[in-house]
Parts: C-alpha cells; sequence; structure tokens
C-alpha cells in the first residue's frame, strides 16, 4: 500500500518504469560502446561488425521494454509504493541521467591526456570504466547513502549537477564557434576544445555548488536540468528533420559552415529556453512527474 503522504502509486509507477527502461538502455549502450572500441583496438577496422552497431541502435527498444516492466511491476502490486522507496527510485533515477550526460567530461580528458592512445588496449576500457562507475554511483547514492545525509547536501548537488551542464554546453559553444570561424577562414587549423571545456564543467559545478542553498533553488535546478535535456532532446530533432529536408533538396543556405551553424543554434537554443521556462515562466514539470 501506498504511503498516504507520497505519491500516487500511477506516478511511482511512472518513475518505476522510467528507472527500469533507462538502465535496460544505459546497459545496451555501454555495452555496445564497449565492442565498438575493443574492435577498434584490436582490429585495423574503424568501424566494428554490423551486429555490434545494433546493440546500440536497439537502447531506445530496451527503454521501452524496461518500461513496461517497471510499470507493471509497480501496478500488479510486486514493488514497493513506500514513500522512501519512490524517493530512492528519484534520485536513482536522476543520478543514472546525470551521470550518463557528464560521462563525457572524463572520456574528453582521457582523450586529452592519451590522444589517439585512448583506443588502444588496455586504454579502451576507460570510457566503459566511466560508465561502470556512473551505474555503481547512482545505486551507492540512492540505495545505500544514508537519506539524512543526502537530505542535507540535496540543493548543493543539484546545483553543482546544474552547474556542470551549464559549464558542458558553454564549453561546446565556445569550442563550436571558434571552430566553425576558424573553418571559415582558414584552410589549415588545429583546435582542441579538452581543456577548455574540461575548465568550464569544473567552474560551473564549483559556482553552482556554492551558489544553492535553499530547498527552492535545488527545486529550480533540477527543474533546470530536466528542461534542458528535454529542450536538447528536442532541437536535435528539429536540426536532423531540417537538415534532411534540406538535403533532399539540395540546399545548403549556410554553405561549409552550415554543420556548425545548426550545431551551435540547437545548444544556445536548448539552453536559452530552459534558462527562460525555469527562471522567468518558473514552469514546475520536475514536482508534476516525480510528485
Amino acid at each position: 500500500m501506498s504511503s498516504p503522504e507520497g505519491p500516487p502509486a500511477q506516478k511511482q509507477a511512472v518513475i518505476a518504469a522510467l528507472q527500469w527502461g533507462f538502465v535496460q538502455a544505459f546497459v545496451l549502450d555501454t555495452l555496445g560502446r564497449f565492442l565498438r572500441n575493443y574492435y577498434r583496438a584490436t582490429t585495423d577496422a574503424f568501424f566494428p561488425p554490423d551486429w555490434v552497431t545494433s546493440i546500440q541502435f536497439a537502447a531506445p527498444l530496451g527503454l521501452v521494454i524496461g518500461g513496461i516492466g517497471g510499470y507493471r511491476w509497480v501496478t500488479s502490486g510486486r514493488g514497493t509504493t513506500s514513500v522512501s522507496a519512490h524517493r530512492n527510485r528519484v534520485v536513482f533515477l536522476g543520478s543514472l541521467l546525470a551521470g550518463w550526460t557528464l560521462a563525457i567530461v572524463p572520456t574528453l580528458a582521457f582523450q586529452w591526456v592519451l590522444g589517439d592512445g585512448l583506443f588502444t588496449v588496455p586504454y579502451f576500457l576507460l570510457p566503459t570504466l566511466v560508465a561502470v562507475l556512473v551505474l555503481l554511483g547512482s545505486y551507492l547514492l540512492a540505495y545505500r547513502v544514508d537519506a539524512t545525509w543526502y537530505r542535507h547536501r540535496r540543493n548543493r548537488l543539484l546545483g553543482a549537477v546544474k552547474g556542470a551542464f551549464v559549464g558542458l554546453l558553454l564549453g561546446f559553444i565556445g569550442f563550436i564557434g571558434y571552430g566553425g570561424y576558424l573553418a571559415a577562414t582558414q584552410t589549415e587549423y588545429s583546435l582542441d576544445g579538452g581543456p577548455g571545456i574540461l575548465g568550464a564543467v569544473c567552474l560551473g559545478a564549483l559556482a553552482g555548488y556554492l551558489v544553492t542553498e535553499t530547498e527552492r533553488e535545488g527545486d529550480r535546478s533540477a527543474e533546470f536540468v530536466l528542461l534542458l535535456v528535454l529542450s536538447l532532446l528536442a532541437s536535435s530533432l528539429l536540426v536532423a528533420l531540417s537538415t534532411a529536408a534540406l538535403g533532399a533538396v539540395e540546399v545548403s543556405p549556410f554553405g561549409v559552415t552550415s554543420s556548425f551553424f545548426l550545431l551551435l543554434v540547437s545548444l544556445v537554443l536548448s539552453l536559452g529556453v530552459a534558462s527562460y521556462l525555469v527562471y522567468r515562466v518558473q514552469t514546475t514539470v520536475y514536482q508534476r512527474i516525480i510528485g
């Protein structure tokens, strides 16, 4: 039975569905990346066999199948619907999604230090190790860390995650913008955005951690991260459809810098939309989802 103070079982079932679905998608994606890096490190072929690629392509299917299983697990009465169980699922899901997205940061650091050596034995294991640590860290934070400890640090942690996301996007925006400028004005150039992106992420996380104190600020941080991810997905889909439509009619309005420009617009638009909705409109999508 669900606790009267907690969200309804239907809403808890949705969170359980998301948890199960994203775990399956995460495992399939991690396995596909591991095999892809393994073939790149141990063979002369740059591209892996088709069956390896199909594993990563199956990640959305895993999301659907896992989601159905998680939803039925709760609605059938086999899953616990207490307040603490719901809280654990929310923390695990949020940690997994944040860690999954930010896993690109240590990968950039490895590539900055190792260069092409990242795709040799045994260093090709490093991205997979990061993924395993993300999954393990999400589990520990949600199910092994004392709830009181987490509650006292929740707002700071959410602020750090928000700052890291903002730093990541600003780092990519600067890298893409400058890279597009060099591509348009020079015939030969060399550009490594790793150090700048890493610095932006670290500074953003530190700033977010320091300025986020109250529960309201923590909720705003969670709302921002959620809407930022949704905005990125929507803008990426829009850019992909626009690019496909322009390519079908053989139109390239931006010349050689079109790919840089479209990606830059996507990132800037996503950051602007999320900021406007959270801090100007003050939406409550996060609270509506988790109850």
